[in-house]
């Protein structure tokens, strides 16, 4: 089975805002199937940018050549690495004429508005950021190899055989509507309707043979989160932290995420692995990674980040209530990210938790948090029950699905993470509301893992090795830690 296309991504390092933005489109790239290639990730200090740049161009099976003003007239000039990599792009095309291997598109361009080194070949235009989806879609059913569906079938020739004499008129309505539409028995929602959003969903879910219906389900919503988030002030770093701004932040990213954390709440309950994975698309969409320039407090990293973790929280504890490890394995550890451009990929779970960001005093500005042993958890538990109550009897049963989160959600960032160095028992992982109030869990697993053995449902869909011995000993390690963090706040 071929593996994902490759994709060097060419660009001119114009500004930070442009940069950050072709790292945004490589990113979504890679999120949607394509092996994006960026020199912020693939580039480090030390390495030859020549040899980087000619293996890139000759390995990747097709190159998406970002024209911007400064890149064009940089190209057109033959100025710096644009200049070599005209070198490289032309001899290319010269040898193969025909070649569609590079895609131009353009992002703040000028005129002429691609290098005249591509000739006039079609290009995808990324000027316009509310038509941001749109053209990522183009260019993704281009390097996936996945043509736009909207094209109509031939018919009969209506004077041949097969025909009656009746001209048919009217049947292109892809034209006019989106290619791609809901089953028959959905109703497309407004982004502001979550109760139509579940009634999908609700739909969807019980037939598995709708994957790009999820998917247009949840990505939309996933989409207007992030550029809720984005333009909202939650990722200006440099602010110094208060109270009020702190409060004003969380609250804005609650109001953010509220429908989507709803679908998640109630489709991570019912999903299959296949739909899980979907769900896990989505929150990478919605996650904000905080890239420091200039002024910067960490405060605002983990608030950034918070929005994220929110709508996993929504979604792993649900599928903790029904026992969906394989949901819970697709949302923390099957998505991978960068905690900085030099750095290599981690699991999700160990990307949030990077830092102790979560761990930080800051959580306890929450109003009513300020005496908390775990203000966060204590929150999210709070503000995310009316989801839960779609899928639990009561809140009792909530508040132990949640600990059960938590405290496999420690499991895994200790499975992940190995042994911390800096930990005085030499381990570490994020905590939460279980440390004070289900002290039995500890027991109540280790009975499961010795009567189930390797069949312990954990084990069965890949986790902990799928090694008794190896759960057994983290939930030592874990028990060991807890107790001497009791011991710290004071916890008795």
């Amino acid at each position: 089975m071929p593996g994902p296309p490759r994709a060097f991504v060419s660009y001119s390092h114009d500004s930070p805002l442009h940069k950050g933005w072709v790292l945004k489109l490589a990113s979504d790239l890679r999120s949607n199937g394509v092996d994006a290639v960026l020199d912020q990730w693939d580039l480090s200090p030390g390495d030859d940018i020549a040899v980087f740049m000619e293996r890139g161009l000759k390995n990747a099976q097709r190159v998406i050549v970002v024209c911007s003003k400064e890149y064009v007239e940089r190209a057109n000039n033959g100025k710096g690495g644009v200049g070599y990599e005209k070198m490289i792009v032309t001899a290319e095309l010269i040898e193969h004429l025909g070649t569609k291997k590079f895609i131009p598109i353009i992002r703040g361009s000028g005129k002429p508005p691609v290098p005249t080194f591509l000739g006039y070949r079609l290009y995808i235009d990324f000027e316009d950021d509310a038509k941001y989806q749109s053209s990522l879609e183009t260019l993704l059913r281009e390097l996936l190899n996945v043509p736009d569906p909207g094209k109509p079938p031939i018919g009969p020739n209506p004077f041949g055989p097969e025909g009656n004499g009746d001209i048919v008129v009217g049947t292109g309505d892809s034209v006019l509507q989106p290619a791609r539409n809901f089953p028959e028995e959905l109703v497309p929602p407004s982004l502001g309707d979550a109760t139509q959003a579940i009634e999908n969903l609700k739909v969807l879910i019980t037939q598995p043979s709708h994957p790009m219906q999820l998917n247009d389900l949840l990505m939309p919503l996933a989409n207007e989160v992030r550029s809720t988030i984005e333009a909202s002030g939650i990722t200006d770093y440099a602010v110094p932290p208060t109270q009020e701004e702190f409060v004003l932040r969380v609250r804005t990213a609650d109001e953010a995420t509220n429908k989507l954390s709803q679908l998640f709440a109630f489709g991570c309950y019912w999903a299959d692995d296949s739909q899980a994975r979907t769900f896990a698309k989505a929150l990478l969409r919605v996650v904000i990674n905080p890239m420091p320039q200039g002024a910067f407090y960490q405060a605002w990293e983990s608030v950034a980040r918070y929005s994220a973790l929110r709508v996993m929280y929504a979604g792993g504890v649900a599928a903790s209530a029904n026992d969906a490890f394989d949901v819970l394995r697709q949302l923390l550890v099957e998505p991978q990210l960068r905690p900085r451009p030099s750095e290599p990929e981690i699991p999700l779970v160990q990307f949030f938790h990077h830092g102790a960001g979560f761990m930080q005093r800051h959580w306890k500005w929450l109003p009513g948090r300020e005496r908390h042993y775990t203000p966060l958890s204590d929150y999210l538990e709070e503000s995310l029950r009316p989801a839960w109550r779609q899928i639990a009897n009561d809140d009792d049963q909530i508040s132990a699905a949640f600990d059960k989160f938590e405290f496999f959600q420690a499991l895994i960032y200790g499975d992940i993470a190995g042994d911390d160095s800096h930990s005085p028992l030499g381990f570490w992982a994020p905590l939460g509301s279980f440390i004070w109030r289900r002290r039995d869990l500890f027991d109540r697993v280790r009975a499961e893992i010795q009567k189930s053995g390797k069949a312990w449902k954990p084990l069965k869909v890949g986790l902990f090795s799928e090694s008794p011995e190896r759960a057994k000993d983290l939930i030592d390690k874990l028990e060991a830690f807890v107790e001497a963090v009791r011991g710290q706040i004071g916890i008795f």
